[in-house]
C-alpha cells in the first residue's frame, strides 16, 4: 500500500472520531441540562402541593440535597431553572448550552464569589498552625499538672493537636512543592 492511501484511510478515521467526539461530548451536555430541568420541574410540581410545602417548608432544597447527596446550591439553581424556562424551547441559546454555562449566564445575577488569594491562604494556614501550637502547649501543661484521668484526657487532646499540625505541615509543604 502507498503511503498516500494509508494517510488519507487514517485523516478519514480521525475525521469520523472527531465527529463522534464531538456528537457525544454534545449529547453528554445537552442530557444534563435537561435532567436538572426535569428535576426542577418535579420539584416544583411536589411543592406546588400545599399540604407537602406546609409539610417541608423552605427547607425542600436542602432536604431533596441531602438525600440526593448533591449540594443545595445545585438543586436550588434546578429549580430556579425551571421556574425561569418551564419549556426548553424557550431557551435564547436553544441547545448550544452547558449546565456550567446556563448557571453563569442566566441563574445568576453576575456577582463573582468571594475568592482567596494564595498569600491570604497562606497567612490563615500559618495563623491556624500558631493557634494549635498554643494550644498544644497548653494542653501539654494541664497534662503534666492535673491527675492521671484528666491527664490522659489532655494527652488525647494534645495527640490530636499535633495530628491537626501535621495535617498543616502537609499542606504548606506541598504548597512549597
Amino acid at each position: 500500500m502507498s503511503t498516500e492511501i494509508i494517510e488519507s484511510w487514517y485523516n478519514s478515521l480521525i475525521e469520523d472520531c472527531k465527529d463522534l467526539v464531538t456528537e457525544v461530548e454534545f449529547s453528554a451536555r445537552w442530557t444534563l441540562v435537561e435532567g436538572y430541568h426535569t428535576l426542577g420541574l418535579r420539584i416544583l410540581q411536589e411543592t406546588d402541593n400545599f399540604e407537602r410545602s406546609q409539610i417541608y417548608g423552605e427547607k425542600i432544597a436542602q432536604r431533596i440535597a441531602e438525600s440526593l447527596g448533591k449540594s443545595e446550591r445545585t438543586i436550588n439553581y434546578a429549580i430556579k431553572f425551571a421556574q425561569l424556562y418551564p419549556d426548553l424551547n424557550l431557551l435564547p441559546e436553544g441547545k448550544n448550552l452547558s449546565w456550567h454555562h446556563l448557571i453563569n449566564k442566566y441563574l445568576t445575577t453576575g456577582e463573582k464569589k468571594p475568592t482567596i488569594t494564595k498569600g491570604e491562604l497562606m497567612k490563615q494556614i500559618r495563623a491556624i498552625k500558631e493557634l494549635l501550637e498554643t494550644e498544644y502547649l497548653k494542653s501539654h501543661q494541664e497534662a503534666v499538672i492535673n491527675n492521671d484521668v484528666v491527664q490522659a484526657h489532655y494527652e488525647s487532646l494534645c495527640e490530636f493537636i499535633r495530628y491537626l499540625q501535621d495535617q498543616v505541615n502537609k499542606i504548606i509543604e506541598y504548597k512549597n512543592e
